[in-house]
């Protein structure tokens, strides 16, 4: 199935995709017909230009879109994650003589285009889709961003996708803020405000990535398509599942067919820290999203096991190390500004 389109508005291009496959689109969001798959897909326009399309689809066929080129200037950040029907990180092989400007949405990374260029986007079939894409003006990138590092990020980025397609995998602390996004309705007070902020987190996030990654002059860029695949593998059955201890180097370099030097050589300079320190740091991260889940009545105790740890003063220690107070104080922060955001 094709689909060409030149908008720069996701809510119309929901429309387009929901004529294609012969539904309707009720309140922004589409629901995909099971004679195509399963799954919804929903957008927003927002009063300063942005426009933002989550996606959490599987699709019995596969989907050719084609964005046109456009006259005017529009930058679009976009994540993407693939997965198989046994719920496994989904790679893509890529093909040593590749279309220029062509992506396959299954490839578990960050993407920044721009409207100037013609782009393929390839969804294919039998694969769970999770993407979010986002479309920003200049001037929102310049006003959040600043001119000097507007330019010097623009400069490098494409610079370094013209050299390299995987400049940036989506990691463990990128799928934390996905996941706040990517459900078929956000119920939330202040749903607008709750949604810029998550976008922007995202584009700060890629932002300071990126540009501490030049400033550092890391090797990832050196690193080829088959290392990089690779490498996501090890990134995905290390933060898969926090219950238990990670696995071992020994293991992990079994995996990637990587000596254990290789591995952590390369781990670090394309994730940014050490394997152990990026797995500490996530399983960090997800206790903090168990410990703020609105509605959660799992105890501080419990999350501390689901995390790997059955002490929970070395749990509080750990917590408290990566984010600067108790796993209590944090609750009751959370309650603070739950009960004032109600209050507005």
């Amino acid at each position: 199935m094709d689909i060409q389109y030149n908008s720069l508005d996701y809510v119309d291009l929901l429309h387009t995709i929901a004529k294609a496959l012969g539904t309707r689109v009720v309140n922004n969001t589409l629901t995909i017909p099971s004679n195509f798959g399963k799954g919804y897909a929903w957008a927003e326009n927002f009063p300063n230009g942005m426009s933002l399309l989550v996606c959490d689809v599987t699709l019995s066929t596969t989907m050719d879109m084609i964005r046109e080129s456009s006259p005017n200037q529009f930058y679009i950040l976009q994540f993407n994650e693939g997965f198989t029907e046994s719920g496994d990180a989904s790679f893509v092989e890529e093909e040593a003589d590749h279309e220029p400007n062509k992506y396959n949405m299954n490839q578990q990374v960050v993407l920044l285009t721009n409207s100037f260029i013609s782009t393929r986007f390839i969804m294919p079939a039998n694969i769970k889709i999770k993407s979010i894409k986002i479309i920003f003006e200049k001037r929102q990138l310049i006003d959040f961003l600043g001119n000097e590092m507007f330019d010097e990020l623009m400069g490098r980025y494409f610079s370094e996708l013209v050299k390299n397609r995987h400049i940036e995998p989506v990691d463990a602390e990128y799928r934390s803020l996905i996941d706040e996004l990517l459900m078929p309705k956000i119920d939330h007070p202040l749903r607008s405000i709750y949604i810029t902020n998550r976008v922007m987190l995202l584009l700060e996030r890629f932002a300071v990535k990126f540009m501490n990654k030049m400033m550092q002059k890391t090797d990832s860029h050196k690193l080829n398509d088959d290392e990089i695949t690779r490498l996501m593998r090890v990134e995905t059955l290390l933060v898969k599942d926090y219950t238990t201890a990670p696995p071992t180097i020994e293991k992990l370099s079994r995996i990637s067919a990587m000596s254990p030097t290789k591995l952590k050589r390369d781990f670090k300079a394309m994730y940014g820290m050490p394997i152990y320190e990026y797995f500490q740091k996530n399983r960090m991260i997800h206790a903090k999203k168990l410990l703020t889940a609105a509605g959660s009545n799992v105890s501080i105790k419990e999350i501390g096991m689901m995390v790997g740890y059955s002490n929970l003063g070395h749990f509080a220690a750990a917590f408290r190390k990566e984010f600067g107070m108790l796993p209590s104080e944090m609750i009751s922060q959370e309650l603070t500004i739950d009960f004032e955001a109600k209050a507005v």
